[in-house]
């Protein structure tokens, strides 16, 4: 079988605590900082001023932004999770896009991004502490907005909905603990390994003959996903230029009871929609025949752009266009030891964990 691929495509807390409003007898917005009293009359660098035609009363205004926060996505397949401000997309639309450089693209979504932040902590009354839940538009916020504008070909409006669905989901999402994934954990479904791919990325190995659908929900399996990207991404070196990883899905062996259309969806497009630019290739492997019949209902929800990411490899050569043969473990007819893969959760494993992990759960609970 040959190699296929899928055609395709701060300073403290200040801004935090900004809480943007609009008066609809004014046509200006200001905003207010709670650590000066004051208030600034100043037109927003990421839209056009605000006009009665366009904006609401800030009451009105919150109590939308409260009730679009507690109607917060709880995975990527809930894509009506609220509405958006009314004429937040237009100042995209007044210039053409041949005039617009990268940086204006940037400077446009953190302004919108920190919008909508403020208004998030102003709906919760101060309950939601960004600084633990999405750290990366305080530390890392150009380098976040770029990865979402990459994600989706610089478009506005595709780029704005995503991070603010990835902000709600990160702001009313607890953080996965081990014991809420046991089950998972149990199953060994999920490893790294200790060697890079050929982009000097991580390699997360996905043993999809260990999932058991009649087992596992799928709310355990989006918890799982988050887990386990978020420990990948833990391990990424960004000054050596190391932001994205590989994802090995490894379908060798795959049984009737492994085959889930919805897990299948749901790890695709939590890559292309909360994690979009993570993710340099997903390596489908040894795909059985009847991997086809999934992957063409799953297929169509995936954007051009994460197709092209796809690489189906049955053979040694294939995958070592991503990860060097001398980096593999052997059960991919590496040069190295199995041992090399470590479990998500950093636990020790043993060879049996490979072979089907929730066929050795059950036989010992039996």
């Amino acid at each position: 079988m040959s190699t296929t691929k899928e055609e395709g495509g701060a300073s403290g807390t200040s801004w935090t605590r900004r809480l943007f409003s609009c008066s609809g007898s004014k046509t200006s917005c200001q905003a207010s900082s709670p650590s000066s009293g004051r208030q600034a009359t100043t037109e927003s660098p990421a839209e056009a001023p605000c006009s009665p035609e366009t904006t609401s009363s800030s009451v009105t205004e919150s109590a939308e932004f409260e009730s679009w926060g507690t109607s917060s996505p709880k995975s990527p397949l809930d894509v009506n999770f609220g509405r958006r401000r009314k004429g937040t997309y237009e100042h995209g639309k007044e210039r053409s896009l041949s005039l617009r450089s990268e940086d204006d693209d940037v400077q446009w979504l953190k302004a919108e991004s920190n919008k909508t932040l403020a208004m998030l902590e102003l709906a919760a009354h101060g309950t939601i502490d960004l600084t633990l839940d999405v750290p990366e538009i305080r530390d890392e916020p150009e380098f976040t907005c770029e990865r979402f504008l990459r994600g989706f070909q610089y478009n506005r409006a595709k780029s704005l909905k995503n991070l603010e669905g990835y902000l709600l989901w990160r702001s009313n999402t607890s953080k996965v603990e081990e014991a809420d994934i046991k089950e998972s954990l149990r199953a060994r479904k999920v490893f790294l390994l200790q060697d890079r791919d050929r982009r000097g990325g991580p390699v997360c190995v996905i043993l999809a003959r260990n999932h058991d659908r009649f087992r596992t929900t799928v709310e355990e399996t989006v918890k799982l996903l988050t887990y386990s990207l978020d420990r990948t991404i833990g391990t990424m070196d960004p000054s050596l230029g190391a932001t994205q990883a590989t994802v090995l899905l490894d379908l060798d062996g795959l049984g009737w009871r492994s085959l889930d259309v919805e897990a299948l969806k749901h790890i695709m497009l939590f890559f292309q929609n909360y994690f979009p630019e993570r993710v340099s290739t997903a390596v489908f492997w040894k795909a059985p025949r009847v991997f086809g019949t999934i992957w063409a209902l799953v297929r169509p929800f995936l954007s051009e752009a994460t197709r092209s990411k796809i690489l189906f490899a049955s053979t040694t050569q294939e995958l070592g266009t991503v990860v060097e043969e001398a980096n593999l473990p052997g059960m991919f007819g590496g040069a190295t030891g199995n041992n090399t893969m470590v479990a998500i959760d950093s636990s020790a494993i043993d060879e049996k964990d490979l072979l089907g992990g929730w066929r050795s759960v059950v036989a010992g609970e039996e």
